[in-house]
């Protein structure tokens, strides 16, 4: 065989699989990327109706109502921080902070609040998160609020969080920076009280715990400033 024979042999073959490489790596990101994803698949098909449930079954099946409490407002409490803060914490790497476990271990803000029975604590936390672009972190920034009765070490999330993104069991809210900053908001309550969804009145703990993610898309973390957390009871 002659020489540039050989060499056009060999860069076909190199060719080759190189396309084989990348087929390989774009099915496995197509996996990926269907099997984790915020939302899990059971709850996007109860959502739309798509259920394998028999129909004779389906009409006993009580959807859950709607959460809710209300009063005038009380007092309100005010934390924040202005400066800049980054976490490497990776949602979905169990970095050990907040209810499941996947934030970051060291709260971004916290507070106290004294709950009594019947009173409604109602809180609002904003955020400007930095994007993947501009500042190399993960794609998205998660955020959770927890109350931790004072003297426990067992943080709980309150209404207002997506209780399994990604189908873990780690209740989270998100935001995908878009690529400088965006800003982050979003609203939570708590009932007191003795029924489901409830929290007991006493001395709590206020945490606001964040991470970067989702884990599978690798390290990167999240940054961003600004940060207040408003609480109203009523």
């Amino acid at each position: 065989m002659k020489k540039h024979s050989r060499h056009h042999v060999v860069w076909f073959i190199g060719l080759a699989a190189l396309l084989v490489l990348l087929t390989v790596d774009n099915g496995v990101r197509a996996q990926v990327q269907e099997e984790f994803r915020t939302f899990t698949k059971e709850d996007v098909d109860r959502a739309r109706g798509n259920t394998t449930v028999p129909p004779t079954v389906q009409q006993h099946v009580v959807p859950p109502a709607p959460l809710g409490c209300r009063g005038p407002v009380g007092s309100v409490i005010d934390v924040g921080y202005e400066g800049v803060k980054f976490t490497s914490a990776l949602y979905g790497a169990s970095p050990g902070g907040g209810d499941g476990g996947e934030f970051d271990r060291i709260p971004v803000l916290s507070t106290k609040v004294s709950l009594k029975q019947g009173d409604c604590l109602n809180a609002h936390l904003s955020a400007i998160v930095g994007g993947k672009p501009t500042y190399g972190v993960s794609r998205m920034a998660f955020f959770q609020v927890t109350l931790t009765p004072i003297g426990g070490v067992i943080p709980t999330d309150i209404v207002g969080h997506y209780d399994t993104p990604f189908g873990i069991p780690s209740p989270a809210v998100a935001l995908e920076a878009e690529k400088d900053v965006d800003m982050y908001a979003s609203n939570f309550f708590q009932k007191v009280g003795t029924g489901p969804h409830e929290v007991p009145p006493g001395l709590y703990t206020v945490d606001v715990w964040w991470a970067g993610g989702p884990w599978f898309e690798g390290p990167g973390g999240a940054i961003g400033a600004g940060f207040v957390l408003k609480l109203y009871t009523r």
